[in-house]
């Protein structure tokens, strides 16, 4: 997992977000970090939302407030509320080599079957 890892990405996109976020005036932004089957990014860790929600809290005259909801959830906790929820799995995608199909072999693809399999959940998703 280390191969996929982009470094401050989730950082880079939540600044974003918060900028955004403060100039329509919102409250919050909502960030789907959690912790992963076999290794957790840096940027997906408890330590790391912490960090963010301070900044949020600080980063403009009104504090935002970062929701981290899942932050503790490994990925088959996400894939099990998902299917409770009737999340179209078919239509997200988690593949780092893009494409018309999910390539199966990066680091993301082994950790998509893994927690489909560990939330005992039928894996839609078309493989290369």
């Amino acid at each position: 997992m280390k191969a996929t890892t982009v470094p401050n990405r989730n950082m880079l996109l939540l600044a974003v977000g918060l900028a955004w976020a403060a100039r329509e005036g919102l409250d919050a932004v909502a960030y789907a970090g959690h912790a992963g089957v076999s290794t957790t990014y840096p940027d997906c860790t408890p330590a790391f939302a912490d960090a963010m929600a301070r900044a949020a809290r600080t980063c403009d005259w009104r504090p935002l407030e970062l929701l981290a909801p899942f932050i503790t959830w490994t990925k088959a906790d996400v894939v099990r509320r998902g299917a409770e929820l009737g999340v179209p799995f078919a239509r997200t995608w988690s593949c780092y080599e893009g494409g018309d199909r999910h390539c199966g072999a990066c680091g993301t693809c082994h950790e998509r079957r893994a927690a489909f399999a560990a939330a005992g959940v039928a894996d839609p998703t078309d493989y290369a």
